[in-house]
């Protein structure tokens, strides 16, 4: 994963080219959730082999103030992995302002929830890319003048930047399924994300609508070429794969620390239990 490194670390890695790699290479990239913003917990994803890092921006509460965390986290996973795990952002909204908060910290993609209409995913797209591809804003804070700046000859770093930084749209609604097929023809579209709770609240959780829209969500990625993204339980990965899902979260910090505590403090008490039959049958 390392081969998608800018010429500084410190720069947003080519997430754009490591999705077009799987779609080529008819592979995947694995990838963990986390909810729990903690530089600690970087440290130790960034020793694990995951290939990407979800920073969910939505449903963490995470203030403008806060967001004043995720550059170090970020970078420490970058750090500590050297440069081998990708980090992607999923920002509250696709306001220009959260779009490059997540950028300017490293993030190599942004997830942009609840992404609806064409006018919505074009505004993302255009907050993730500088002039003149798009309006992102240029940031005096975040890179520093040497090494920090290095670019191939004829380019910038913000024209890295520009290439490297993905914009995968979140569908999650019935009217954003209804405006998919015209938002997959947006230039600067890398993938999708179905958010299959949300879709089932907003049909009403009537299974038969849910399944259709998610089959529609899936034949149209396929027909305009653009890769699926989720979390599947590891029941689903292949059935999902040959769906075209290509960048799959299989792991989420919240679930692993539940479950783990749980199997560890359920295990204790059936070797106590067990003990007492053994005692009381003898």
């Amino acid at each position: 994963m390392d081969r998608y490194n800018a010429l500084h670390i410190r720069q947003s890695p080519n997430l754009r080219q490591a999705i077009a790699d799987t779609i080529e290479n008819d592979t995947a990239l694995f990838g963990y959730w986390a909810g729990l913003p903690s530089v600690d917990v970087c440290k130790v994803v960034a020793a694990t082999n995951v290939d990407w890092v979800v920073f969910d921006g939505e449903h963490t509460p995470l203030s403008p103030t806060l967001m004043a965390e995720m550059p170090p986290q970020i970078q420490t996973l970058r750090m500590y992995s050297q440069g081998r795990i990708i980090p992607v952002v999923r920002v509250p909204s696709y306001a220009h302002d959260w779009v490059t908060w997540a950028l300017d910290a490293g993030a190599g993609g942004i997830i942009i929830p609840h992404s609806e209409t064409p006018a919505q995913v074009r505004a993302s797209i255009a907050a993730a890319r500088f002039p003149p591809q798009g309006n992102r804003s240029f940031a005096p804070f975040v890179l520093f003048p040497g090494a920090q700046l290095a670019a191939p000859d004829g380019k910038t770093w913000m024209d890295v930047a520009s290439d490297h930084c993905a914009v995968i749209p979140q569908i999650e609604s019935g009217l954003g399924v209804e405006n998919l097929e015209e938002i997959l023809q947006i230039e600067g579209v890398d993938a999708i994300m179905i958010g299959p709770t949300d879709l089932g609240n907003d049909l009403g959780n009537d299974p038969e609508r849910v399944a259709e829209a998610i089959a529609r969500i899936e034949s149209l990625a396929r027909q305009y070429g653009k890769p699926l993204v989720g979390f599947v339980p590891e029941s689903g990965i292949v059935d999902k794969f040959k769906a075209g899902y290509r960048l799959m979260t299989t792991v989420a910090d919240v679930w692993v620390l539940k479950s783990g505590i749980e199997t560890g403090i359920q295990k204790s008490r059936d070797l106590v239990e067990n003990y007492q039959k053994e005692r009381l049958a003898n």
